[in-house]
């Protein structure tokens, strides 16, 4: 913003000192640029200079593919490193993903199997309950225990 207020007083004081100077000191000053432009060091200077740039052009044009090449593949490999990140990060995600949704169907089963195991259990029990009043029915009446009677006293029956 500086720069433009300044640009913008100059060329406002120019104008202004341009207008009262009026055309006479324009051309006083045109003659003046256009010897000093025409004066033979100046004209050997700018030949000096146009055969230096003639001569470094080449050279430069060089350096400067030679920069644009190496920026170019260095901005290639950092795109192919900013590529293989996102796939990266897409696949942890993914992966992650279905982790997840494998632990939750496991919990599923396992709850499941839970169960089932409890009713097999139940199952089991009340079929062992089962055989064995099966077999203490079938058992002669001195061979089976009463938890209420003492050991020492039990025995086959005497009448």
């Amino acid at each position: 913003m500086k720069t433009r207020l300044a640009f913008v007083a100059g060329a406002g004081v120019g104008y202004v000192l341009g207008a009262r100077a009026g055309r006479g000191s324009y051309e006083k000053l045109k003659t003046q640029a256009n010897n000093v432009w025409n004066d033979p060091k100046v004209q050997e200077t700018v030949k000096t200079a146009q055969e230096t740039i003639s001569e470094k052009a080449p050279i430069v044009a060089d350096k400067a593919k030679e920069a644009a090449a190496t920026g170019a593949e260095k901005a290639k490999a950092k795109t192919e490193e900013v590529k293989e990140n996102r796939a990266e990060a897409k696949a942890e995600k993914q992966v992650e993903k279905d982790l997840a949704k494998a632990e939750k169907q496991a919990d599923k089963e396992l709850a499941q199997a839970k169960k089932d195991a409890a009713k097999v259990e139940k199952k089991a029990e009340k079929q062992a309950d089962k055989k064995a009043q099966k077999i203490a029915d079938k058992a002669p009446a001195d061979v089976v225990s009463d938890p209420a009677v003492d050991p020492n006293d039990e025995g086959p029956a005497t009448a």
